[in-house]
């Protein structure tokens, strides 16, 4: 299995999870106001969006036109694409709301809600994709395939996830196989202590 796949499923797992616990530190900020942590929540809630929708954007404008170049099924392509569309207007929303949340109670409650169905929608999307990739598109898929897509995520995306994604995703990973196929070790490794920090300043005890 190529260690591209194992590095999708571990993002996978990263967003479903960090959705969760944003979801749930809104709710009980909306109820008991913070205003430091709820400046945290929103810093670090907007990064995960943004990596979601750069995650989404990557397949759509790379990864899934490289599959039908080369014969993938079109059924199986057309329903990434129509999840992605779906998962996106709920996200862009969640992105609007996010930006202007402040210590509202009445938004962080939306951004709760709204937060937490992005995360239902995300987990059967991304159950279908791992079928598809690890069926249906997996003999257009190699190695040199998975590394384009790669580098090309990694070009296109903000400068603040070279430090931000390495120990994000390894703080997702829970085998030895998923460790190792993960890029950036060292920095994973180096940053590991900064990202739990900005996790706790977000979701308290429960980070």
């Amino acid at each position: 299995m190529a260690n591209g796949y194992l590095v999708m499923v571990v993002v996978h797992r990263a967003m479903a999870r960090d959705l969760q616990q944003i979801s749930d530190a809104a709710r009980e900020l909306s109820q008991r106001p913070d205003d430091r942590r709820t400046a945290a929540l929103i810093q670090y809630a907007d990064r995960v969006f943004q990596l979601i929708d750069h995650h989404h954007e990557g397949e759509d404008d790379v990864l899934w036109p490289m599959l039908r170049d080369r014969g993938a099924p079109a059924e199986a392509l057309d329903l990434m694409t129509s999840e992605h569309h779906e998962l996106a207007e709920l996200l862009h929303q969640l992105q609007k709301i996010i930006g202007s949340a402040g210590n509202d109670p009445a938004v962080l409650a939306e951004v709760a809600d709204k937060t937490a169905t992005l995360r239902q929608l995300l987990v059967v999307h991304t159950a279908d994709e791992e079928r598809e990739l690890n069926g249906r598109l997996k003999p257009a898929l190699g190695k040199k395939e998975w590394g384009v897509f790669e580098r090309q995520m990694v070009k296109s995306a903000p400068k603040w996830t070279l430090r931000f994604m390495p120990p994000w995703m390894a703080s997702a990973a829970t085998t030895p196989q998923e460790r190792k196929a993960l890029p950036a070790a060292p920095v994973a490794w180096l940053m590991r202590g900064w990202l739990q920090r900005q996790r706790e300043a977000a979701f308290g005890a429960s980070a």
